[in-house]
């Protein structure tokens, strides 16, 4: 698992800063000069590596970095299409089907008229990504941020400030890949001394020995993050010093990124972590985790299926909280679930999820999962059970909330997301592939004529969707809703 810290550079001098600007700004020119060239030709050539090393006078190995970079933003580029392509078509289909049901209702509805704007605006979508994937081509490509080319012609905008983010946005960029064969970045080297850390940069100019060069090196003072405790003396947070410094000893592979915002120069160094010993063992069972806005329930199961505990971790402030904030709780919550797996000495099973606008939702839907970012939530406790040895499993998240409700809520009494945390331990750790339907439950599907049995020995998938439809219209009937699926089920079921 890859980890970045962020150092910064320490008393820059004047001098230092012209020699760094100037490679910001040649490396800036490789890549845009790159990307449109293997726009042209369609591969990465060697020639063009040397063309770029000799325009610059700078190391062959920043150019070789440029262009890969340049390479990896248009295959970026071409998924984005492939997947916006796909957004439109869903999002395309939600709206027809919005507007078929309108029209079976009502079909002198008021709401038609802004439904089909909506479908032919996702119509004119869906035919201009189409266009791009059938050519292999993208939109255009701004570097520098498009949003921040428009900003310029706004009016009262500061054309001498716009100049300078512009600049910084396109030329205050410095990167290098690591080389395990050369222990750690040969261009961009971080070397410690009593305790001091420098970065060295090889420069553009140096002397020539035979057919090589030996480029000069700058050496600025570094800061890397680390937080100690006055009162303890301890280290807070995660010691990226000892981090970086094991790397190094170790003579790992380190990626540097040096950017410029605002004259300040900030460093991003990548390594590649280690992961901990495991100390979690499957005979001592798995910890569901179940994914919400502002709450994450954990379901502790033994080998044998049965769910020995339930816990909550409660966070109201994750779905107005501000960014730094939310990240700060985020990694408190992802600190106690870990500390929780591992006393027990469970693995844990989190969804797989993928909320990437996937489908047309609701409004509320949407700001609560813009304000709560499902992806950093299970990213840090990803990390987190990286760091701590305990073993993590990811299953797919479909029908976990539709079986725990219907099927383990009534049997433990438990919240709808503490029985979705059940079936999620069950199907990631002890691999079940199916929940079987009851026979209650499948007596009333049969009497509905819902029930498939081919199909049901096939996939229980079918049978759970089926009878989420058929208790939420039954339900609807008389009044109530799957929310208030426990105050009918008796009398639904026959039971």
């Amino acid at each position: 698992m890859k980890t970045t810290m962020r150092g910064v550079l320490l008393n820059v001098e004047e001098e230092y800063r012209q020699q760094l600007d100037r490679l910001m700004r040649k490396f800036g020119f490789m890549v845009r000069y790159a990307f449109n060239r293997l726009l042209e030709s369609g591969t990465m050539t060697g020639e063009l590596e040397r063309f770029l090393a000799a325009e610059t006078n700078l190391p062959l190995r920043y150019a070789k970095d440029a262009a890969a970079e340049a390479n990896q933003l248009i295959v970026s580029q071409k998924a984005l299409v492939k997947e916006h392509l796909a957004l439109w078509r869903l999002r395309m289909k939600k709206t027809t089907e919005k507007i078929n049901q309108i029209v079976k209702k009502d079909p002198a509805s008021r709401k038609l008229a802004g439904l089909r704007q909506k479908l032919e605006k996702q119509q004119r979508e869906i035919a201009f990504y189409q266009q791009h994937a059938e050519q292999g081509t993208f939109p255009p490509v701004i570097f520098g941020g498009r949003e921040l080319y428009l900003s310029q012609f706004k009016e009262g905008a500061d054309q001498a400030i716009w100049r300078q983010e512009w600049n910084d946005a396109r030329n205050g960029r410095l990167a290098a890949r690591g080389d395990r064969t050369k222990q750690g970045n040969p261009l961009l080297r971080i070397h410690e001394q009593d305790g001091a850390w420098c970065l060295e940069i090889s420069l553009d100019h140096g002397e020539a020995h035979g057919k090589s060069v030996r480029y000069d090196k700058l050496k600025i003072p570094l800061y890397v993050p680390r937080k100690i405790s006055k009162t303890t003396g301890a280290v807070n947070g995660r010691d990226y010093v000892a981090l970086l410094r094991q790397a190094i000893e170790r003579g790992d592979p380190y990626q540097v990124e040096i950017l410029r915002k605002h004259g300040t120069y900030h460093v991003h160094v990548t390594v590649e972590e280690k992961p901990a010993r495991l100390v979690t063992y499957p005979v001592n069972g798995w910890i569901g985790m179940d994914t919400n806005p502002t709450r994450l329930a954990l379901c502790h199961i033994q080998v044998d299926g049965n769910p020995v505990a339930f816990t909550d971790r409660l966070e109201g402030q994750l779905y107005d909280a501000r960014t730094g904030r939310r990240d700060w709780l985020i990694g408190n919550m992802a600190k106690d679930v870990v500390a929780y797996a591992k006393e027990r000495g469970a693995g844990l099973v989190v969804e797989d999820l993928h909320f990437m606008h996937d489908k047309e939702t609701s409004r509320k839907f949407r700001r609560v999962t813009h304000q709560f970012t499902y992806r950093r939530m299970l990213e840090a406790v990803a990390r987190r059970a990286w760091r701590e040895g305990v073993e993590l499993r990811k299953v797919h998240p479909a029908y976990t909330s539709v079986i725990g409700r219907l099927k383990y809520q009534p049997q433990y009494g438990i919240s709808v997301h503490a029985s979705a945390a059940l079936v999620i331990a069950r199907r990631g750790g002890l691999k079940i592939r199916r929940e079987n339907v009851p026979k209650a439950m499948r007596d009333l599907l049969i009497a509905k004529g819902a029930f498939n049995e081919t199909a049901y020995r096939k996939s229980d998938w079918t049978a759970w969707n089926r009878a989420k439809k058929v208790i939420e219209k039954t339900l609807q009937e008389k009044g109530g809703n799957l929310v208030s699926w426990l105050g009918f089920r008796k009398a639904l079921l026959g039971q």
